[in-house]
């Protein structure tokens, strides 16, 4: 069940308040605890997952690290399983937080749950994550525990999104940068911008006006006010590049509900080709990129053997052919890097939720 959070809340506090809220209405409606209190578990597990780097404060709990450039001061020096469960006390909720995960390990253990020999985890949402598994023994910041000794393998956040902002690798256009710029973290998340579902369509709405702006697309006397307006054109209308019907009637219906505006058939033509080349460019860089972190994941491995990849997230349902193009060209990749051809699982888009629920109970 999907809950939605108003917006403006002024702290995590308050947000946590209104989460404890809604885990009490999903309790009642769902009749979660028996009616026989003298039954009822001593507190019912709860594993929380969000998409912010983690740093572990305790076996349970997690604070959102915070960079110096980039820092959202909602969740600054929060313990976010303290923070709820500090709520659900106060509403009198049998509940406890027992684990506090990143979304992509939760994907891992929701992989790992479905296919046992899950090494790597993509998560394709809001923004973009990649995790696989590493030698303990290779991990500096745990050399000289029992667990760095040991012959164990270590769940590794990547943090992809920030993939290329210390160096030349990821090479962004004008349309990226104005993007960058407009974002209010300039500079941080570079790749993210431009592959994630958060960026996608603000980047095709931006390609639609500089052609408005240039008379290559659209009526004069076309009233197009709505495409001024940043975030319009959501990821999820990408989707038109689809409609393969001869007069592309889906984009046609979709700029004419979405943005009043009257397409003629080559506007049509225009818009999905937009958000073809939108969307493959992004599949592909996130291919490559997945493929740089199985080659890490290989490295791992006492015996290498073909890699198996679980992909979770919105755009697994939302947009099937820049998944699919994500996995051809890390195949492609892979193969160029003389790794075997690695095997990929979909999870769907709640892959990562069903993860936090797994990690509850290892706790």
């Amino acid at each position: 069940q999907v809950f939605h959070i108003k917006d403006g809340l002024p702290s995590a506090t308050q947000l946590c308040e209104q989460a404890a809220t809604h885990i009490a209405q999903f309790i009642n409606t769902h009749g979660v605890l028996p009616a026989d209190a003298a039954r009822a578990p001593t507190a019912l597990p709860l594993g929380v997952t969000i998409d912010l780097p983690l740093e572990e404060t305790s076996k349970s709990g997690g604070r959102v690290v915070c960079d110096s450039r980039a820092c959202d001061g909602f969740f600054r020096n929060v313990d976010i399983a303290q923070a709820l469960n500090s709520a659900m006390l106060r509403q009198h909720l049998p509940v406890r937080v027992t684990s506090t995960t990143n979304c992509v390990i939760s994907t891992m253990v929701a992989a790992q749950h479905h296919f046992q020999s899950t090494c790597t985890a993509l998560i394709l949402n809001h923004g973009i994550n990649a995790s696989y598994y590493e030698a303990a023994r290779k991990i500096p910041k745990i050399s000289g525990t029992e667990l760095g000794q040991s012959a164990a393998r270590v769940a590794i956040n990547t943090e992809l999104a920030r993939f290329g902002e210390n160096s030349r690798v990821v090479q962004p256009t004008m349309w990226d940068h104005r993007i960058d710029r407009e974002s209010g973290n300039t500079g941080y998340h570079v790749f993210e911008k431009l592959v994630a579902d958060k960026y996608l369509g603000e980047i095709v709405r931006n390609l639609i006006t500089d052609f408005m702006d240039a008379q290559l697309i659209f009526a004069r006397d076309t009233d197009v006010t709505t495409f001024s307006e940043p975030y319009t054109f959501f990821t999820s209308y990408m989707t038109i590049m689809e409609d393969s019907s001869a007069d592309l009637h889906e984009v046609g219906d979709l700029l004419k509900a979405g943005f009043n505006v009257d397409a003629s058939y080559v506007d049509r033509q225009i818009v999905r080709s937009l958000c073809h080349i939108v969307a493959m460019r992004a599949a592909k860089l996130v291919g490559g990129a997945v493929a740089g972190v199985i080659r890490k994941a290989t490295e791992a491995m006492d015996t290498p053997e073909p890699a198996v990849v679980s992909i979770s997230g919105q755009l697994t349902d939302m947009n099937q052919p820049y998944v699919e193009c994500t996995i051809e060209t890390a195949q492609r990749v892979a193969a160029k890097l003389k790794l075997a051809e690695p095997v990929f699982n979909v999870l769907g888009e709640d892959g990562y939720t069903v993860g936090a629920a797994l990690s509850s109970f290892s706790k």
